[in-house]
């Protein structure tokens, strides 16, 4: 990151995720310069004077500047951020937001979705491939914070050098109601509870809403005043009911701001300097979800005692499996899960069993058509929405 007094940070993506970043940067009073990227700019446009409206209402007033940017173009993408320079770019785009198939009619929404979240993969790739390629085209040292599967994605560029320094949310979604729940049962204020929690994105949606993982492999050490607290004296089982009882929240759309607000410790991680702790996604190119020191030094796993990087990293490859993604092999090939295979296969008739990377723009158009297909069959309405 260059030696300057302001960091700029380009946000790629206004939609509910990259808007509610926008909200929540232009709140934090900090002295960023931020930049939003996007294809439709005067949409855009409304969506930062929204930014701006709430800022200032609250005593703020962010700098804040709307560049054109398409990001299937590789060269004027890189064009693009050669003349900005942005310290911190955090990606927010997709081809296929999470919240799509939840919009489905139950029944219909109940079959794709034993699938899992895995499937998708194609349309997470796309457009975080052509953004890396640029920032590598651009010869920049930006630090790239991707929002966009990170637990898959980041790993299978990985074999290309093009992996994002880090990803956001899924995991760290999880953490604020394991502190609470641990704080609930040991009687004692939350301030007291930290956690070292490693587990794949499929972890990090079903626990708290079923209070189980249903087998799916993770390593959790808990502490009090920064003393372990052992399974005698906290059982998971007893932590994990109360994460999806008493300390149940909203989901959806509406509870997206958690997932904001988990971009946000990792975004002022990185722009601040001293020691940060955060749970994230994809950092240095692993698959699944880590605790994370972030540091001027740059980023390494927050590996509590008798946990080795090799075991963390085992825990999330066995877990990755639950989310319908049986491998991401080292020349980045993405294997699914026979599984998964099947119920795309009888659900959308889209049979894809392993994807290449340079696959992954052609698989990505047709799952996309399948599924718009799909979805008119069981709606009468047809289209795809991007983030």
């Amino acid at each position: 990151m260059r030696d300057q007094r302001r960091t700029k940070i380009l946000i790629l993506g206004h939609g509910v995720l990259g808007g509610a970043v926008l909200d929540f940067l232009s709140q934090s009073g900090r002295p960023y310069d931020l930049c939003v990227g996007a294809r439709d700019t005067q949409k855009a446009t409304l969506r930062v004077n929204l930014a701006r409206y709430t800022a200032f209402n609250l005593g703020h007033h962010p700098e804040i500047e709307i560049v054109p940017v398409d990001l299937m173009n590789v060269d004027a993408t890189a064009a693009l951020l050669s003349a900005l320079r942005p310290d911190i770019i955090f990606n927010a785009t997709t081809l296929h937001s999470w919240w799509v198939i939840t919009q489905l009619p139950a029944e219909a929404y109940q079959r794709i979705d034993r699938a899992k979240g895995g499937v998708w993969t194609p349309m997470h790739l796309v457009l975080i491939r052509r953004l890396m390629k640029a920032v590598r085209e651009a010869a920049l040292n930006s630090i790239v914070v991707n929002a966009s599967y990170p637990d898959v994605t980041n790993a299978a560029l990985a074999a290309e050098g093009l992996s994002p320094t880090i990803g956001i949310g899924n995991i760290a979604n999880a953490v604020p109601g394991i502190r609470l729940a641990a704080a609930y049962l040991l009687n004692c204020e939350p301030s007291s509870i930290d956690i070292r929690f490693f587990a794949q994105h499929y972890i990090s949606y079903r626990m708290p809403s079923t209070g189980t993982t249903d087998g799916a492999p993770y390593h959790l050490s808990v502490y009090r005043d920064g003393k372990e607290v052992g399974p005698d004296q906290l059982s998971h089982e007893e932590l994990f009911k109360h994460v999806a009882g008493r300390f149940r929240r909203v989901k959806g759309l509406a509870g997206q701001s958690v997932t904001a607000s988990s971009a946000i410790s990792v975004l002022l991680a990185l722009a601040e300097k001293g020691e940060h702790f955060v749970h994230a996604p994809g950092p240095l190119g692993l698959v699944g979800g880590y605790a994370v020191r972030i540091s001027s030094g740059g980023l390494s796993l927050a590996l509590p005692p008798g946990l080795t990087a090799a075991a963390a990293i085992d825990v999330n490859r066995r877990c990755q499996r639950y989310d319908g993604i049986d491998a991401v092999e080292a020349d980045g090939t993405v294997r699914f899960t026979a599984e998964t295979a099947a119920v795309m296969r009888d659900v959308l008739g889209y049979d894809c069993e392993a994807m290449a990377l340079d696959e992954c723009e052609e698989r990505a158009a047709e799952l996309a058509a399948k599924f718009r297909a799909f979805r008119a069959q069981v709606t009468g309405q047809d289209g795809l929405r991007a983030a």
